[in-house]
């Protein structure tokens, strides 16, 4: 059972006593599994029943079980982490080796979090609007225009502006209904939380795709899709985000094709060929 991608999004009412423990788990995630409920209470200025109750809250039988499960997470996430010692001297198999490890970690976790009824959601939103705007800056801004061209070859009507300037004005002239799709990894780019607020304004639905941590953009969304790839400060826009919201956009996309009728995967294969023509 997972623990830190819960921690965000807990389904039972948090205490006072509970976000002090959620704070000692994030500070002391290595210590814990070793740490008996004394040191864990005293670590996170709580009670030792506060504990146990926050345990079970959780779904575990005991601590036992809740320290086991949060030492694998711990092992997982070093190994996930382990990108970040890329040193001078390796060779480029190295590197390969542990840049393949973060990758395939990202979407092991990323689809950990994955839930039916946030797919579904976006699929519907997305089926049921008259224009849809894919937007984003940056590295961000690539997802948006490939997002953007796979939707399109399915007969939807989509745009992605390429300025915010753009994006701004779209917001202000589309219709209640359409749907604006925001793509930010740190989910707090200033452009962007303008654009949403315009289109929020207007009566638009806001689907997010961000990094799965609380952030404003989030907020601001009738859905949002996260995923876990943390950047170091030598990797902004690194495969392993860049991977993760390839693969979200994917899953959508496909869902969607599986609700439209055949005539959309027609167009799917009009378009196909008419490109493959102008190759030719």
């Amino acid at each position: 059972m997972k623990i830190l991608s819960r921690l965000d999004d807990l389904p039972f009412r948090v205490s006072k006593g509970d976000r002090k423990i959620i704070a000692c788990i994030r500070a002391h995630l290595t210590d814990i599994p070793r740490m008996t409920i004394r040191e864990i209470a005293h670590a996170s200025g709580t009670a030792e029943a506060t504990c146990t109750r926050f345990v079970r809250k959780m779904g575990f039988a005991g601590l036992s079980d809740f320290k086991a499960a949060l030492a694998a997470e711990g092992a997982e996430l070093g190994r996930y982490l382990d990108r970040g010692n890329i040193r001078n001297g390796e060779t480029p198999r190295e590197t390969a080796r542990k840049l393949l490890s973060a990758n395939v970690i990202a979407l092991e976790k990323t689809q950990d979090i994955i839930t039916d009824e946030t797919i579904d959601r976006c699929a519907r939103l997305l089926i049921g609007a008259q224009r849809i705007a894919f937007i984003g800056l940056g590295y961000s801004g690539i997802i948006a225009q490939d997002s953007c061209f796979k939707f399109l070859r399915i007969g939807m009507n989509c745009i992605a502006p390429r300025d915010n300037h753009t994006m701004r004005m779209l917001a202000a002239i589309m219709e209640p209904g359409d749907v604006i799709v925001a793509i930010s990894h740190s989910g707090e780019t200033a452009d962007i939380l303008a654009t949403v607020d315009i289109a929020r304004a207007r009566g638009l639905r806001v689907i997010s795709l961000t990094e799965h941590h609380p952030s404003r953009l989030r907020s601001a969304s009738d859905v949002s899709l996260t995923y876990i790839a943390a950047e170091t400060p030598l990797e902004t826009g690194s495969i392993a985000s860049k991977t993760a919201q390839f693969f979200l956009v994917d899953l959508v996309y496909t869902e969607v094709l599986k609700i439209l009728p055949p005539s959309a995967m027609e167009k799917r294969i009009r378009t196909t060929a008419a490109v493959r023509e102008t190759k030719e």
